[in-house]
C-alpha cells in the first residue's frame, strides 16, 4: 500500500520516474526477445504493452502536476505523442532489428493503455 501512495502523490523527483520508464520501454522494445517465450496466457505480450503505456502517459502526467498545471490540451497532446512513440516503436523494430517485428495488435495494445490511462488520470488529477 505504501508504493501506491507513493505512485499517487506528485514530487519534485518525478521526472525521473518518467524518464527512466520512458527508456524502460525504449530498451525492451528494442533489446533481442527469449528464444522461447512462456506465456502463461494467449496475448499476455498485449497485456504488458497496455500496462507498459498506461504507466508511462500516468509517470509524465504526474510530471506535469509537479510543474504546472494539468489540463485537457496537455494530456491530450500527451497521450498523442505516446501513441506516436508507440508508432514509431513498431516501425523501428521492422527496420531497425533483425530479431524483431512489427505487429499493429502491439500500437492497438499501447495506444489503448495510454488512452486509458490519459482518462484516469486526468479524471482523478484534475482540480
Amino acid at each position: 500500500m505504501k508504493i501506491i501512495k507513493i505512485l499517487l502523490e506528485p514530487k519534485k523527483k518525478s521526472i525521473w520516474l518518467a524518464l527512466c520508464w520512458t527508456f524502460l520501454i525504449l530498451f525492451l522494445s528494442f533489446k533481442a526477445p527469449t528464444l522461447n517465450p512462456k506465456y502463461t496466457f494467449p496475448n499476455e505480450d498485449k497485456v504488458v504493452h497496455f500496462v507498459f503505456y498506461f504507466v508511462f502517459v500516468f509517470l509524465w502526467i504526474r510530471y506535469i502536476i509537479v510543474s504546472e498545471d494539468l489540463n485537457l490540451k496537455k494530456v491530450i497532446v500527451l497521450t498523442i505523442i505516446a501513441i506516436l512513440i508507440s508508432i514509431l516503436v513498431e516501425i523501428g523494430q521492422a527496420f531497425l532489428t533483425i530479431n524483431r517485428s512489427a505487429e499493429i495488435q502491439d500500437i492497438i495494445a499501447n495506444s489503448l493503455g495510454a488512452i486509458s490511462s490519459a482518462i484516469l488520470s486526468y479524471r482523478f488529477f484534475k482540480k
